[in-house]
């Protein structure tokens, strides 16, 4: 590929990919995990003067042609990687509920006043000591009737994919509420979007190695049997934070431009690898977005040659099937626009709310260090940070 100076460079980039593969002894030793199977090999790198050091590998290929293997070069840019978050990152503090203030003076000085009776149960209510005005916390159920368990129940289901039909039918057998079939959609249109607009407040961390894949979703049209629009996702391999979600008609250069643009705006940084698959589009979508003449790599594209050879794009192909996991139960969607609302509410679910067996079991916004604290019903302790 041209857009590497030395094909070890691109073999060091697979070998930063993979998982598990990079580990470090201490200041200036590290394993780096053997492709063919053989264990590991040793790299370490020798002080000489500022900024300079003497690299050396225990592989075949540095120790015969004393060049600076594939290992070396994933060391490398491991250490870039790390710079780069070390400098990029600004500490935020993890928000937490604090103690109740008066919603019209603002006042600390409030204490517990009884409590309001409500159709899904009692809630606390507060009193101003400065004010004396009298008000209860909105955690983001304000005026509704319903328990915000079987709303948030409901919002769980839906992007697990069960049908709206269905979960009508478990909310009325298991918690004895009647609920009309269009009732579930306005909670998930008004919460995934209040949501979404609460995760663009914060940066996440992520690393320098993305991927971008494309899947189809289908649209009602009048007067056409079947329609089908774009979805394009891209992903951060080593958080898997899904960092652009788009729908866009066609897959021309300028439409893969819009999820790349959307991507380098959440990240606020510049990859040093992105792979995608052998789509024509990708070539001139990430020169125009991401080639830059003083970086180390100037082009960062890798485009596959088959599914086989890594790096590859499985991890995007793992989110396609999540998707399908929910759109395999619809028909269509109604709109263009309502695509978009439903594409952007499967964002927040996969990088907020559903927990990731590759990673831990954590979420992708937990692994980017995006200071939300989560616990138990992740999207109520969600609702109610999103409303403050």
């Amino acid at each position: 590929m041209d857009q590497f100076s030395n094909p070890r460079e691109l073999r060091g980039l697979k070998i930063l990919s993979e998982p598990d593969t990079l580990r470090q002894i201490n200041k200036n030793q590290w394993e780096v995990k053997s492709q063919s199977g053989n264990g590991f090999y040793q790299v370490s790198r020798k002080f000489i003067s500022k900024d300079v050091y003497k690299w050396s590998c225990s592989c075949p290929d540095h120790t015969t042609r004393n060049v600076i293997c594939k290992h070396i070069f994933a060391v490398q840019f491991s250490l870039k990687l790390k710079i780069d978050v070390e400098t990029d990152s600004i500490t935020q503090k993890v928000e937490m509920e604090n103690a109740p203030s008066c919603p019209f003076c603002k006042s600390a000085n409030v204490i517990k006043r009884g409590i309001r009776k409500t159709g899904y149960g009692e809630i606390q209510r507060y009193g101003c000591h400065d004010c004396n005005h009298r008000f209860v916390i909105d955690k983001g159920f304000s005026r509704v009737k319903y328990d915000p368990k079987v709303i948030t129940l409901t919002l769980d289901l839906y992007f697990k994919g069960v049908s709206l039909r269905k979960i009508t039918d478990h909310i009325q057998q298991f918690h004895d509420k009647k609920v009309c079939q269009t009732t579930p959609m306005r909670w998930i249109k008004k919460y995934t979007c209040l949501l979404g607009k609460y995760a663009e407040k914060y940066q996440a961390e992520v690393g320098n190695i993305w991927h971008s894949d494309e899947t189809t979703i289908f649209i009602k049209k009048e007067g056409q049997k079947k329609c089908y629009e774009w979805i394009w996702n891209v992903m951060d391999a080593k958080t898997r934070y899904l960092l652009a979600c788009q729908i866009t008609e066609t897959r021309y250069t300028h439409d893969a431009r819009i999820p790349l643009k959307q991507a380098k705006k959440t990240a606020n940084r510049r990859p040093d690898a992105i792979v995608t698959d052998g789509l024509q589009a990708y070539k001139k979508a990430i020169k125009a977005e991401f080639y830059d003449i003083t970086a180390q790599i100037q082009n960062p594209h890798i485009r596959l040659n088959d599914f086989e050879t890594k790096p590859n794009n499985n991890i995007l192909e793992r989110l396609n099937g999540t998707f399908r996991e929910r759109t395999k139960v619809m028909r269509s969607l109604d709109s263009s626009v309502g695509a978009q609302e439903f594409v952007a509410g499967l964002q927040t679910y996969y990088n907020y709310i559903r927990p990731h067996q590759g990673i831990g079991g954590l979420t992708p916004a937990q692994v980017a260090n995006i200071p939300i604290n989560l616990m138990g019903n992740r999207w109520e302790t969600m609702i109610g940070l999103a409303v403050k």
